[in-house]
């Protein structure tokens, strides 16, 4: 009994001395919810992490799906937990320019450009492994591989990015299983465009392979996606991330149709859908229709048949709700710390970004994702938007929400600031649980070169002619492309020596708002007339 005692406080007084030690331990969890509203049936599924990070570089990480079963457990003197479902240490740094991730232990890739409707999954990698893992992000090329020791299998994929349109391809032996996919974005004018489309197959039967293409266009608050899939001689070419509503999955050579239309206004969203698939009609059955309404992170759906196919029982009334809460131990043992003192432009350029993720990681991110970066602000607290500014590192810019953040941000200081993704207005903002001042910087912009997903957030500048006006904003056309000048209230900036016609050089940061690509501009300086 004494000896157990002994162990447990050398365990609490470990835990504690790291706890002191770091200025970053936290603890999240992400719960999606969903609930049959016909009898009442409840599926709870929460995702826990937990994270200490004790170098910029390192930094240690477990993830869990706490209601799944647990095949082993750990052991801390008479004490036993459940053995998480990964457990990892991770490694950041910068090589030649470009970001570089190694994860070691037990770990999950995840890569796919194909999870719009339904969580419908063709090809990509979920790979669970139990070796090393490692990942190369630059502006346009990712690359990724990891090994697994116990079966000795491995998983790779590449991936390049330009001009709106992302590629990939993908590679795992554990199923020998080889897939494609693209996904490009378009604006033009109001109108927004959207289009994937996947390919898959196991590589000993490659003739028999799978695929699904679809596609989404968004003009105003209106938005109208469809998709198609088409499964081959193997039935695990695609899958779902919370069970499959089309009732295919298990069915090779079987086929799914998806429509689904929105009205998008102030958060809330009114639309419609259609479900539709081989089984059903083959037994002669309607398709699967109804209504829905959503706020945020909750959605009541109202069909004709089933609408959640992991409960029980035939559910024509469905309600879903995401909702995530994290604790930063790291600010609670800062609180009383002196803050970080402000130091030259000099010394922060040589500050290493080490450790950071990417930007280009978050834009790209999953939503409830949580990320610590590190970037220069490009554009000051409240002036964009209630609550909100942007910063930029060397490969993307970001919009960082920090309404309960009371100090002021300005152009310029370099902030490191830790929190979790959340669509906003079809962008992917960070929502700060944490913002540190670490210096000074001189951000810079960059010439936008065509509209895609993978420069929003970003400070860039347009050169062109002026082919519209209105009262608060202009149309530039730069010869490739147009794209709207938005002022907003904050900035005062006045237009009237703007007319058709006019050239002008626009600087501003790169926001989308109902589907259309949007230049803000700061302040008067950033519109410039070119003589």
């Amino acid at each position: 009994m004494r000896e157990s005692m002994k162990k447990i406080l050398i365990t609490l007084f470990v835990f504690a001395s790291l706890l002191s030690f770091s200025a970053t331990f936290s603890l999240s969890v992400l719960t999606l919810t969903t609930i049959g509203v016909d009898d009442g049936s409840v599926d709870v599924f929460p995702l826990f992490y937990a994270t200490y990070q004790p170098f910029d570089f390192l930094s240690f990480r477990v993830n869990d799906y706490l209601t799944l079963s647990h095949s082993s457990t750990w052991n801390l003197g008479p004490y036993s937990i459940a053995q998480p479902r990964y457990y990892y240490v991770e490694g950041k740094f910068k090589l030649a320019g470009t970001n570089v991730k190694v994860d070691v232990l037990k770990a999950r890739m995840k890569a796919t450009q194909m999870e719009k409707l339904d969580g419908l999954r063709l090809g990509g990698l979920n790979f669970d492994y139990y070796g090393v893992g490692g990942y190369i992000d630059s502006t346009i090329f990712d690359l990724g591989a990891a090994y697994d020791i116990n079966s000795n299998v491995y998983a790779a994929y590449a991936s390049a990015s330009l001009l709106g349109t992302t590629m990939a391809g993908y590679y795992e032996t554990k199923y020998n299983q080889v897939s494609l996919d693209v996904y490009e974005k378009i604006s033009l004018g109001k109108l927004s465009l959207e289009s994937w489309g996947a390919i898959g197959a196991k590589t000993s039967d490659l003739l028999h392979f799978s695929y699904l293409v679809g596609g989404k266009a968004g003009y105003g608050n209106f938005d109208l996606s469809a998709q198609f899939l088409q499964l081959g001689a193997n039935k695990y070419d695609a899958s779902f991330q919370t069970g499959d509503p089309n009732s295919v999955a298990s069915v090779a050579n079987s086929w799914a149709a998806y429509a689904d239309l929105n009205y998008n206004i102030n958060g809330y969203k009114l639309g419609a859908f259609l479900r539709y698939n081989s089984a059903w009609n083959a037994s002669n059955m309607l398709p699967l229709y109804g209504l829905k309404v959503g706020y945020k992170d909750f959605e009541l759906k109202i069909g004709n048949g089933d609408l959640i196919s992991n409960l029980s029982g035939e559910q024509k009334i469905a309600m879903e709700l995401n909702y995530y809460y994290s604790m930063d131990f790291g600010k609670l043992i800062s609180f009383n710390a002196p803050a970080a003192k402000q130091v030259s432009t000099t010394q922060t350029q040589q500050v290493s970004t080490t450790g950071y993720a990417s930007l280009m990681d978050v834009l790209l991110s999953e939503e409830g994702t949580v990320y610590t970066v590190k970037g220069t602000v490009t554009s000051s607290k409240d002036l964009l938007g209630k609550g909100s500014f942007y910063i930029q590192d060397e490969a993307a810019g970001l919009m960082i929400y920090a309404p309960s953040y009371t100090d002021s941000v300005s152009i310029g200081e370099v902030v490191e600031v830790t929190g979790s993704t959340k669509l906003w207005n079809g962008m992917i903002e960070l929502v700060a649980t944490q913002v540190k001042k670490l210096g000074t910087g001189q951000p810079t912009a960059d010439v936008l070169m065509s509209l895609s997903k993978t420069t929003l957030g970003s400070l860039v500048y347009v050169e062109g002619t002026v082919k519209s006006k209105g009262n608060f904003d202009f149309i530039v056309d730069t010869g490739d492309f147009s794209v709207k000048v938005y002022l907003t209230k904050g900035t005062n900036i006045n237009i009237s020596n703007i007319s058709n016609g006019t050239k002008v050089k626009v600087t501003g940061i790169l926001s989308l708002y109902n589907g259309e690509y949007e230049i803000l501009p700061r302040s008067q300086d950033d519109i410039v007339i070119i003589e």
